[in-house]
């Protein structure tokens, strides 16, 4: 009975689901270097679901309106973790921290402007309706520079 079974399922009617099986197995995700914005994250998990990357894109900014910190930290760990095409990972035993150190520090900076900018106020500069604090310019400050630095070295790695 069992060998039935087999015979029936190795028919050519359910051919289609070994190849399906045999394409996924073959395939590798890696960052994309052809259709890459900033590290190649969403150009290559388009690649690997064959889905349209700036779909992909679309789906990241509307998370980062909705949860902006994590968001990037997501997809900071991601362009760490995930290797360019032909490449090895970032983080692995023997860390290159020329490379790896600056994105860390752009996202520890990015980070805690953004908590400073969420605190309630120290004090207050200006009108009291402005509520412009030194907290929040202090936290934009820091966010925008870590912002600038991890940007730029996501784009180099």
């Amino acid at each position: 009975m069992l060998r039935g079974v087999a015979e029936y399922l190795s028919n050519k009617h359910f051919n289609w689901v070994s190849q399906v099986i045999d394409g996924v197995s073959s395939r590798v995700f890696e960052r994309s270097d052809s259709k890459k914005v900033l590290a190649g994250v969403f150009g290559g998990l388009g690649e690997y679901l064959n889905v349209d990357p700036n779909l992909l894109r679309l789906v990241g900014v509307i998370l980062l309106i909705v949860s902006p910190a994590l968001m990037i930290v997501l997809y900071t760990f991601a362009a760490l973790l995930i290797p360019r095409r032909g490449g090895v990972s970032y983080v692995s035993p023997t860390v290159d921290m020329s490379r790896v150190g600056p994105v860390i520090v752009g996202l520890v900076l990015l980070l805690v402007g953004m908590w400073l900018m969420g605190n309630p106020p120290l004090f207050i500069l200006g009108y009291p309706f402005l509520r412009i604090t030194f907290a929040t310019v202090a936290g934009l400050v820091i966010a925008v520079i870590g912002l600038v630095l991890l940007v730029d070295n996501l784009k180099k790695i």
